[in-house]
């Protein structure tokens, strides 16, 4: 991914890890309309990155929305407008540490 000009990525902690190198990344995940409803009730966002932002850094496809066209139709809004990697930047400022997992090393 790091040679690529854009991903998506299903699950995991793979977003924040593509957010600290600063590539621009989309979030899949499939969940049914009940478990997209509890999650948007309790977090408004799916992915840990928006979370910690409290901002639609990432974008997401939930459920029914990660189909070809809307994939096609995100793909192609990033090779239109170069500036949107640079305003994910800007709106991640301050964040990456803190979405990152990371065990402190001793050093004592």
């Amino acid at each position: 991914m790091a040679a690529s000009d854009f991903g998506f990525v299903y699950d995991g902690q793979m977003v924040s890890a593509a957010n600290a190198l600063h590539l621009p990344v989309n979030c899949m995940i499939n969940m049914r309309m009940n478990q997209q409803f509890y999650n948007d009730y309790f977090n408004r966002w799916w992915n840990d990155m928006n979370i910690v932002c409290d901002n639609s850094v990432n974008k997401e496809l939930i459920g029914g929305e990660a189909w070809w066209g809307k994939i096609c139709d995100t793909l192609a809004e990033n090779y239109v407008n170069p500036r949107a990697r640079q305003l994910m930047i800007q709106k991640l400022d301050g964040f990456v540490v803190e979405g990152m997992s990371f065990k402190p090393l001793d050093r004592t």
